[in-house]
């Protein structure tokens, strides 16, 4: 199966500064692993979540992520996070990156913390 990210829709999501696109989902691909296409320009809340295993790829731009009680790191284009199940992370900056995880993101299960 080949996805076109030009095809899918643009995504707002409200009180977030950033525009995203379902690549791959549990709705129409798989339960296993999702992907989302995110351009963010400003400050992510931080959160946690539970149910899945969550891996950033960034594309280009620059920002900053907290991992859990790890001191904060910068991140360029063409750098990796891993954020495990149950721990808490907050990020920001102006970059474009896909977010995966396994098993795919499900609605709800991103718990907001602060």
């Amino acid at each position: 199966m080949i996805i076109k990210a030009a095809d899918a829709p643009e995504i707002r999501e409200e009180g977030y500064p950033l525009v995203m696109k379902k690549i791959i989902h549990g709705d129409e691909h798989s339960k296993d692993i999702s992907i989302t296409w995110v351009k963010i320009w400003g400050h992510h809340k931080k959160m946690v979540c539970d149910a899945s295993d969550r891996a950033y790829y960034i594309i280009d731009g620059n920002g900053e992520f907290t991992i859990g009680s790890d001191p904060s790191g910068k991140v360029t284009g063409g750098d990796y996070v891993f954020i495990p199940r149950g721990v808490p992370y907050v990020f920001d900056g102006n970059m474009t990156y896909l977010v995966m995880n396994g098993p795919a993101f499900v609605p709800g299960s991103d718990q907001e913390l602060e």
